[in-house]
């Protein structure tokens, strides 16, 4: 977590696939077999595939115009101008702007969830976003996908569930955007790192 009191919007290139557990994420399903990696913030299991994600990391500071006391409420601010930048790439998002949903993974699997903030297109996530909160301010970690996919959890998951996981998820290229990982990374942080305070 950054120190200095900046804001600070990050473009992060994985190299290779792995499988991100939150927090809070139970250990791995047996029969997976991948890099594992485990994130401070909150939020459910994460496939994280270089050739298919755009990841995007935000630090705000505390006091900052942007931070926000309420946990959830925090949120909203990156997941409109997230909503933003999607819509002037021709996605129609918008964001989600009620309470935490644990959707058909019972908040196992992130995108089978929707939380305060996150972007949607038609009630499905596009723009899944974690917390992560110091004294220092609050880290946001952003993951969008091409194509929306879950990886080795695909038959991990009992198959009625990963078909309501994919039904509750959403990619931009599902959406008929044809644009790479690289253009939408880029695209996320151009449109945060011009936002202003609301």
């Amino acid at each position: 977590m950054p120190s200095d009191g900046r804001r600070r919007v990050s473009w992060l290139c994985p190299a290779a696939p792995a499988l991100i557990l939150g927090s809070a994420s139970p250990d791995p399903f047996d029969g997976v077999r991948t890099d594992l990696v485990r994130r401070r913030s909150g939020g459910g299991l994460v496939w994280l595939d270089p050739e298919t994600s755009a990841w995007v990391d935000v630090f705000v500071p505390a006091g900052d115009p942007v931070w926000h006391a309420d946990i959830s409420k925090a949120f909203h601010w990156l997941g409109r101008t997230l909503a933003t930048a999607f819509a002037d790439a021709g996605v129609p998002a918008s964001v989600h702007p009620g309470p935490y949903e644990a959707g058909p993974s019972d908040g196992l699997v992130c995108f089978g969830s929707l939380g305060p903030g996150e972007v949607m297109v038609d009630g499905r996530k596009l723009v899944g976003i974690s917390q992560r909160r110091t004294r220092e301010g609050s880290r946001f970690q952003c993951i969008a996908y091409e194509r929306f996919e879950l990886g080795p959890l695909e038959t991990a998951l009992d198959s009625a569930t990963a078909a309501r996981v994919h039904n509750q998820a959403v990619g931009w290229d599902d959406l008929g955007i044809t644009a790479s990982p690289t253009q939408i990374a880029k695209q996320m942080v151009s449109f945060i790192a011009a936002h202003d305070a609301d």
